[in-house]
């Protein structure tokens, strides 16, 4: 009879440690989950940043074409082209970035990580688009510089300036560019390792 309430007392004890392990352990998956929800809205955040600063730029760049473009003389075709590239761009920005939101941040994890997987994988695609474009845009402002100006050296300086302006330009475009895909990548990193983690657990 002894051993017998001693038996019983001992698995108590066990099953009052098992849920008290237990309850730690849900405590922690809580507190690992909000870490991991606040780590990708943080990276979500920078994404969209990002993206507003390119619409910023092209913006700028429209205003450029309307006054200082059409004040040098340059053709209305010219104008117009390089309007509506920014447009295109401004278009497939919106297009790209528009489910990377609070609402989506805050579903489930595999919804989180497919939108992120569509962002990388459109960012890698739209660069060799938009390196097309910029080089036919470049090359034809250098035709209507050289038009312009009447002045085959002066031209060429001019034109030279201007490519020097545009690898500058280029190179934190594609810093820009590389850090979207670089957040997006470390969303879905994230995410696979906490599955990975929830499955050695259970």
């Amino acid at each position: 009879m002894e051993n017998s309430k001693i038996n019983n007392s001992e698995l108590e004890t066990m099953r009052a440690q098992i849920t008290l392990l237990k309850d730690k352990l849900d405590k922690e998956t809580i507190v690992s989950e909000k870490l991991l929800r606040d780590t990708m809205r943080h990276k979500a955040k920078s994404i969209n940043t990002t993206a507003w600063v390119g619409v910023a730029a092209s913006i700028f760049v429209i205003f450029t074409a309307l006054t200082s473009f059409r004040s040098l003389g340059f053709s209305w075709w010219f104008i117009a082209a390089t309007i509506l590239m920014m447009l295109v761009c401004d278009f497939f920005t919106w297009k790209y970035h528009k489910d990377v939101n609070a609402k989506t941040m805050n579903s489930d994890l595999f919804t989180v990580a497919k939108v992120m997987k569509q962002l990388r994988d459109n960012y890698k695609k739209w660069l060799k688009y938009s390196i097309a474009m910029i080089t036919v845009w470049l090359v034809w402002l250098s035709i209507e510089y050289y038009i312009q100006l009447n002045d085959c050296k002066l031209a060429i300086t001019i034109i030279i300036a201007t490519l020097i302006g545009a690898a500058i330009g280029g190179f934190i475009g594609w810093k820009m560019h590389k850090s979207v895909i670089r957040n997006a990548e470390e969303i879905i990193s994230q995410i696979q390792e906490g599955e990975e983690t929830d499955e050695k657990e259970a």
